[in-house]
């Protein structure tokens, strides 16, 4: 199981929460990393919060927490251009 830390989880949040053009493609490339880790069958615990066990529950969970990337970034978590 891999584990993203309480620590992490603040460092995308800021991401976020900073300038879309210059912090959303690194937000997005990690989130890429972490799909990655549930494509290979591994669960991921998210620090005081769920464990994802598919990329559907990943997806789910980056929906929710990342709102405006869906609409505001071309290169969203689900494409790998």
């Amino acid at each position: 199981m891999t584990e993203i830390s309480a620590e992490k989880l603040t460092d995308l949040d800021e991401l976020y929460e900073g300038n879309p053009t210059y912090s959303w493609g690194t937000l997005v490339e990690e989130l890429r990393k972490i799909r990655r880790i549930l494509e290979t069958g591994e669960l991921v615990q998210i620090a005081g919060g769920p464990t994802l066990h598919s990329v559907l529950d990943f997806h789910t969970w980056a929906y929710s927490r990342y709102k405006l990337l869906e609409e505001g970034w071309d290169s969203w978590i689900g494409n790998d251009d």
